[in-house]
């Protein structure tokens, strides 16, 4: 990488780069996976150089510094170094913010003077109802969180989730809007959707309600646009995306405390009564119970109470321990 080509990447990061030297830039990356690697371990650096500007006021020119330094080193045998210091940057930022937080960073826009605030729900039995500064409201299921700007700035409206969140997102065809997760991106102008992308999990899931949304890698590589009533189900190791036709209601109920299941089986109703109530279900190995049904319950009600619900749908019995529960056969 030539000084000239160092200096457009950083105009990149910093969002200042004109339209023709974006698009150079980007041509640049596709010429090959080295090129790909270079940016995204100076993109790093270049993320865990400025985090102390979440805690303190130092100036960014020290992050400038820090970075135009370390990428001044091109050639291969001399990014080593980069990469120890790209990692100690990494490590503390990871103690101080959590990877998940870590990640978003590589991706959001450069911006130098919005504070960036959380909103968490943490418990299992609730949800809770967050307006951001463009007026998109945004319901977050249990053990979620979503990261936003206090006010947004430049070309897009961009927010991290973790979890599981239903989104109504306020219409604005000049400020796209991109929900960023670990695992794939979520571009819209303005509709409703529902997003499901926890930490540590393989796969994310996205329903659309109306309007019209990508769906891209983390990358930002775009893979398909949903209609509604559509879930996309990107699966993270493989690196594939499946489309197909549901009812958006058995995916967005719980926002109003409720969970609706649509031609579940016994093995996925169990899976999500576990990840709601946080317990251990296991169905016994005689059980072999092929049957599809249509579940609905309140998230509100105790884990035995649902699980009676069940047992009068379902020809089970259920024995509940605390957070333990086995089913068998009736």
């Amino acid at each position: 990488m030539d000084e000239q080509q160092q200096a457009i990447m950083l105009r990149y990061l910093q969002d200042t780069c004109s339209p023709e030297e974006k698009q150079s830039f980007e041509e640049w990356l596709h010429q090959s996976a080295d090129n790909r690697q270079q940016f995204y371990e100076t993109r790093l650096l270049w993320y865990a150089s400025r985090i102390e500007y979440f805690g303190s006021k130092e100036p960014l020119e020290k992050a400038l510094a820090t970075f135009t330094n370390n990428i001044s080193q091109s050639h291969q045998q001399q990014r080593r170094p980069i990469y120890r210091l790209l990692m100690r940057y990494a490590a503390i930022a990871i103690g101080i913010i959590g990877l998940s937080w870590l990640l978003f960073l590589l991706t959001r826009p450069v911006n130098n003077t919005t504070p960036w605030l959380m909103a968490s729900v943490a418990n299992t039995d609730s949800s809770r109802l967050v307006t951001l500064p463009d007026s998109t409201r945004v319901w977050l299921n249990s053990n979620s969180r979503i990261f936003y700007p206090a006010q947004f700035s430049g070309d897009q409206r961009t927010v991290s989730l973790e979890g599981e969140a239903y989104l109504e997102v306020t219409h604005d065809p000049v400020h796209p809007f991109i929900l960023s997760t670990s695992t794939i991106q979520v571009k819209v102008l303005g509709t409703t959707f529902n997003l499901q992308a926890y930490p540590g999990e393989n796969q994310a899931e996205a329903v659309l309600v109306q309007g019209k949304i990508a769906i891209a890698d983390q990358a930002g590589k775009d893979l398909n646009v949903l209609a509604p009533g559509q879930l996309a189900l990107y699966q993270k190791n493989n690196q594939t995306l499946t489309i197909k036709q549901v009812n958006p209601n058995s995916y967005t109920a719980w926002r109003n405390g409720n969970i609706a299941l649509y031609g579940a089986s016994l093995q996925t109703i169990a899976s999500r009564l576990a990840g709601i109530y946080q317990a251990n279900i296991s169905i016994g190995k005689t059980l072999t119970d092929t049957a599809r049904y249509n579940f609905i319950f309140s998230k509100k009600k105790p884990l035995s109470e649902v699980m009676e619900m069940l047992s009068f749908i379902a020809p089970i019995h259920y024995e509940v321990k605390g957070k333990e529960v086995l089913i068998t056969n009736k």
